[in-house]
């Protein structure tokens, strides 16, 4: 019931905006990119409450980059009069092998992921893949529509948004997983598929088969993923942009690259210690980026206590001026790591209170 009332409370707020003061919020950071703005402002301008969606494979425990920077953009979403919804996408979790493709262990997991969204996403609907298909008429004859109209190229070369590539050892699952992915999109009857920049080539690909089905026209959103914390890789120059953004995302498959959303003080202190922020270097900083995403656009704020010989303490409201003064080595980087850990903690803490009873007991599951 309070989440009902809250859904309609936001819609009343929604309605009282004009186009513009909702394209603002919708184009707030962390989003990257729209296709295409102009569509987008075609839709808002003859559909009140457009259906977004957002779907997570359940896999490991999730980071900062899920909840904090992915939650904060779901509800920026809502603010702006959008329906929004999270699928947790148990049957691609096991089409792509992950937590062993054990049903039980998906199930288990993917109630804390339902449980911790719906806390920090308050006003969106969260549904399991495994309730939406028995409930969609024609769910898999779509999906045969779809297929009948890919080829094994292209959904090869999609297969960057399971993590994956043509070089890996692959199962036919691993190929149908992205066609479900734009099922699922049908299925719920998205006018705005939402992602981090790793799924845009599915988006596009749905957007272009809608098109050929003479479906509905959808407008992709992509928000900029959370930077592992571990130095860059280097690439060659035969790499895609998306196959790049995936290498550099932080990935909880990845040991020292990530900060789980249940991690303690202590621990967000020694992980951020870790990261790599080589002195004066601002391109693809983490500890920076971390700030331009999360800290900044929730806290509005970034407070960083120094000694008085080594400056005083500082206040940053304006990300530019915060990259200026690191570039310049005004800011040295353990200043700027203890004051984002400290930082991050504080917006954490509501989530680790929640929940952190529950972080051994999903660990061992997780883990075993």
């Amino acid at each position: 019931m309070k989440i009902r009332i809250k859904r309609w409370l936001a819609s009343i707020v929604a309605e009282s905006m004009d186009v513009d003061t909702r394209l603002k919020l919708i184009k707030s950071e962390p989003l990257e990119e729209i296709i295409t703005e102009p569509e987008l402002r075609g839709m808002l301008e003859t559909n009140s409450k457009p259906k977004h969606y957002i779907g997570l494979e359940i896999s490991g425990m999730p980071h900062i980059g899920h909840i904090l920077l992915g939650g904060k953009k779901i509800n920026d979403f809502a603010k702006a009069g959008i329906e929004t919804q999270v699928l947790l996408a148990d049957w691609h979790t096991m089409a792509n092998n992950k937590l062993g493709g054990d049903w039980e262990k998906i199930k288990k997991v993917a109630g804390f992921y339902r449980d911790l969204f719906s806390f920090f996403c308050p006003k969106t609907r969260v549904v399991l893949g495994s309730d939406l298909y028995p409930q969609t008429k024609d769910y898999w004859e779509t999906l045969i529509q779809i297929s009948r109209r890919t080829t094994m190229a292209r959904a090869t070369r999609m297969l960057v948004i399971e993590g994956r590539s043509e070089k890996d050892s692959l199962y036919v699952s691993q190929y149908i997983y992205p066609i479900m992915q734009t099922a699922d999109i049908w299925a719920l009857d998205v006018d705005l598929p939402h992602a981090g920049m790793d799924q845009r080539r599915v988006h596009v690909f749905a957007k272009e088969t809608f098109k050929s089905m003479k479906m509905k026209n959808i407008v992709p959103l992509h928000h900029h993923l959370m930077p592992s914390l571990v130095e860059p890789p280097q690439f060659d120059a035969n790499s895609s942009k998306e196959e790049q953004v995936a290498a550099m995302k932080m990935s909880k498959s990845k040991p020292g690259s990530f900060i789980s959303i249940l991690a303690t003080e202590s621990e967000v202190a020694e992980t951020m210690n870790k990261a790599w922020c080589p002195e004066g270097v601002v391109d693809n900083n983490p500890v920076l980026l971390i700030n331009k995403y999360i800290t900044l656009p929730i806290k509005n704020e970034l407070h960083v206590e120094r000694k008085g010989e080594h400056g005083g303490d500082v206040d940053y409201t304006d990300y530019e001026q915060l990259v200026e003064d690191f570039r310049s080595k005004k800011l040295h980087p353990a200043d700027l790591k203890a004051a984002t850990a400290r930082s991050l903690t504080k917006i954490m803490e509501p989530i680790t209170r929640k929940f952190g009873s529950e972080r051994i007991g999903i660990s061992k599951l997780i883990s075993s």
